[in-house]
Parts: C-alpha cells; structure tokens; sequence
C-alpha cells in the first residue's frame, strides 16, 4: 500500500512549566502523531516560568490532521483556563479533570458555604470560580478524606453524607460527633441500621453553619 507526502501542522503557544507537564500528559493518552518541543522564554515581562510550546502534528489524511488540530487546541485551552484566570478573575475547571473524586453538589455547597464567587455550567460538566488550582484541589482534598472517612458510617443517602462532610469541613468536628448532635437534635433518625435524614437539611445548615 502506497502512501502519499506525510503531512504536517504546527500549534506553537506560550505556556508555564505546569501546563506543559499537563498538556504532555494528556496526549500521551491520545492516538496523535506528533512531536512537542519547548524553549524558555528569559525577559524582562515574562516570567522565567513561561515557555514557547511547540507541537507538531503529523499524518497522511488533511481531515484528520485537522481533527487532531482541533482536539490538542481544546486540550491547550482547557489547561490554560485551570491555571489562568479570565479577565473576570475566573479559573475554570472541568469535573472530569479533577484530581478527587468528589460529589458535584458537596463542591457547589462547599463554594457556596465559604462565599467563593462561582458558576456552575451544567451543559459542559465545568466550574468557574474565583479559587486558583492549589486552593481549589486544597479543599477538595480536605472534603475528599473526610467522605473517605465516612465510608465507614452507614449512612443512607448522598445528601446526608455531603451535610455530614460539609459540617466536618467547616466545623472541624468530628464525624462521630456530628451524628450523635444530629441525632440528638432530631435531624437525622436511625431506619434499618442507616442514618437518614429527618428534617430539612436547611435546618442542619443553620444550626452548625449559621446558614
């Protein structure tokens, strides 16, 4: 089988050490033929972090090479966005992306709860918020070991456990003695074992978060 002139299309961007790492370690994961260099760029206006990316595309089909084209720009901006806020201060993080494994709405509650201007867009599965990457992974860290703690609580439904994780988070108090307050309290009851809820979970808000 006979192959035509190999083909070649070229994305050069300035970009940090980090999102480098990043961008590489996505199209690793990608079926792309192409090669990545980088140059440090040393002035005055830029930061020594900052460096000329250059990737390189290859193939034998203009389509797919446009495809590909197309899919790398989407990684390079999707990255940018993560570590560089827009003009309105925003970072913007894809759920998908994130490095814990946390439940959507204990994210929009706990930016809600700490007063972090925020937006949510539902179509695209991402969040814009004012947090850099470090403060935002920070706090999801610290809300992904408490739900891992948690699993060792039968608890019945997912709002309860995002209530419980959510009063751990800001309370500092521990799992143990949330329950007992909330059982106590009559916001939670004991059915077949399981911790459900037995008031609105607006009350559980107020009572330990002043909400």
């Amino acid at each position: 089988m006979l192959f035509g002139e190999t083909m070649k299309k070229m994305i050069s961007v300035k970009a940090s050490n980090r999102e480098i790492m990043d961008i590489c370690k996505e199209l690793s994961k990608m079926d792309i033929d192409c090669s990545i260099e980088s140059k440090s760029i040393y002035t005055e206006e830029k930061s020594k972090d900052i460096s000329n990316l250059r990737i390189k595309i290859y193939g034998y089909d203009k389509n797919k090479i446009m495809e590909n084209y197309k899919n790398i720009m989407d990684l390079v901006n999707r990255i940018h966005k993560k570590y560089n806020p827009s003009p309105k201060g925003l970072f913007e993080y894809r759920l998908s992306d994130i490095k814990y494994p946390i439940n959507k709405n204990l994210i929009l509650d706990a930016l809600k709860s700490l007063k972090i201007n925020y937006i949510y867009k539902e179509d695209e599965n991402l969040i814009k918020c004012s947090l850099s990457f470090d403060e935002f992974n920070a706090i999801l860290k610290e809300l992904h070991d408490i739900n891992t703690e948690l699993s060792f609580v039968n608890v019945g439904s997912k709002p309860v456990r995002n209530i419980i994780v959510l009063v751990a988070y800001f309370t500092k108090k521990d799992i143990e003695d949330i329950i007992d307050e909330c059982i106590e309290k009559e916001f939670f009851r004991i059915e077949k074992d399981k911790i459900v809820l037995n008031k609105d979970i607006n009350l559980i808000k107020k009572h330990f978060l002043n909400e």
